[in-house]
């Protein structure tokens, strides 16, 4: 589980937090929208220990990692899958080649058990067929799927994904989609969704924290948030989509 508790952050004379407090339940996934600028993918940063905020404590399964130093925070982050925005593939390495590096690089397995979970993972995504295609001969769509199968292959009990279907046409955030809502009913695994596209709250979120200025205005079951009387989240609401 994860949970913010009075989170702050400021940068210079900018507080860009305050005194967030928000909660991931396992097997649970929560979506964080708001519009651009307003701190959500510098959650997902504060979740990684990636920065640390100037107050508030960040418990991963009940331990504070705001203490912690990076040598510390290496198990924590294990527990975890990060999908960045833009995929952060290897352009050199293959399919199969970028979905085993960083078990390769962190975790001392042999060849055949790199090989049995790169193939896992290439199921999973529906990728078979593509496992020496390198980047650039896949659809955006499939470069997402990759990076989505690299953060499974740690057997993590949650993903964070950073606007997993901006940029996507339909028929590709579909798929998208589908695989995150299996991680719940098919691994068993939360997730953390950072988006500005309310449609996909509305898909696959069990719950949603709306950011506004800083603060969060609305923390609560998906399906409530057509009841808000908020100015704000009645337009994002109505309007299905907020401007990057």
């Amino acid at each position: 589980m994860i949970e913010l508790q009075e989170v702050t952050l400021r940068y210079g004379n900018r507080e860009i937090l305050k005194r967030v407090s928000l909660t991931v339940e396992d097997n649970k996934i929560k979506a964080v929208v708001g519009p651009s600028g307003v701190g959500k993918s510098t959650i997902l940063k504060l979740i990684l220990g990636l920065i640390k905020p100037n107050s508030g404590k960040i418990l991963i399964d009940g331990v504070d990692i705001t203490p912690l130093k990076e040598s510390q925070l290496y198990p924590i982050r294990r527990k975890m899958g990060i999908v960045f925005q833009g995929n952060a593939l290897f352009d050199s390495l293959t399919v199969s080649e970028n979905m085993g590096f960083f078990l390769r690089e962190n975790l001392k397995l042999s060849e055949k058990e790199i090989e049995r979970r790169v193939e896992e993972q290439i199921a999973f995504a529906s990728l078979q067929g593509y496992e020496t295609a390198r980047p650039e001969k896949l659809s955006g769509g499939m470069k997402k799927r990759v990076a989505i199968g690299r953060a499974m292959i740690f057997n993590p009990a949650m993903i964070l994904f950073d606007e997993p279907t901006a940029g996507l046409d339909p028929v590709s955030s579909k798929k998208i989609l589908g695989l995150i809502s299996s991680l719940r009913h098919k691994n068993n695994l939360g997730a953390v969704i950072v988006t500005h596209i309310i449609d996909d709250v509305f898909q696959v979120a069990d719950s949603v924290a709306v950011l506004y200025k800083g603060e969060i205005i609305f923390d609560g079951e998906t399906e409530s948030l057509h009841d808000s009387t908020h100015p704000f989240i009645r337009s994002i609401v109505s309007e299905k989509i907020l401007e990057q």
